[in-house]
């Protein structure tokens, strides 16, 4: 069941695609925020970053901002006909969704889990604050990070703990989210 999401809920926050056309709008509190540095991400950043006119997703380090909700805790409230699916390999769990209209780089939507990672840069004036920087054994060569937030190798036990008790929160369901046409595009 997904919550339906009105503008005038505590801690509503609509995501936006550049051009305005697709509007994601989510409630509550996100279960985290944070910059992965993982090959994946930095892989799909630099494959959006391609795309004609196409948003920045990667930070100037390689990392990728991310804010993770509930699943059903997100809607698409305009612009669901612009997504288009994209896959790293044929046979990935994860989709990353893009915004046609402008191509800019939404949601990630790991399709075995319960949580939605919505690309932080498309909040234009409401996004949390980042929390964590996870996966940095992977960053670029030469990166030096801050230590303005924790830094964690991996996945940190406070993530994994935050996922739990979100996916205990939903009764151990998982929503499947649909948005999105499946496109096959050649490397």
């Amino acid at each position: 069941m997904v919550i339906p999401v009105k503008p005038k809920q505590p801690n509503h926050v609509s995501a936006r695609c550049r051009c305005g056309k697709v509007k994601l709008e989510a409630i509550g509190r996100p279960i985290l925020t944070g910059t992965c540095y993982c090959t994946s991400c930095q892989e799909a950043g630099r494959r959006f970053e391609q795309l004609t006119s196409a948003p920045p997703v990667l930070n100037p380090d390689g990392g990728t901002d991310f804010v993770l909700y509930r699943k059903d805790r997100v809607e698409c409230a305009t612009g669901q006909e612009y997504l288009e699916e994209h896959r790293l390999r044929p046979d990935s769990p994860t989709r990353r969704v893009v915004a046609a209209c402008c191509n800019s780089a939404m949601f990630l939507d790991f399709t075995r889990g319960h949580w939605l990672t919505i690309y932080r840069n498309r909040f234009p004036t409401e996004a949390p604050p980042l929390e964590m920087r996870v996966m940095t054994q992977e960053r670029r060569s030469g990166v030096e990070l801050a230590d303005d937030l924790p830094n964690y190798a991996g996945r940190s036990g406070k993530f994994m703990l935050r996922l739990i008790f979100a996916w205990i929160a939903m009764g151990f369901r998982r929503p499947q989210i649909s948005w999105g046409n499946t496109v096959r595009r050649p490397d």
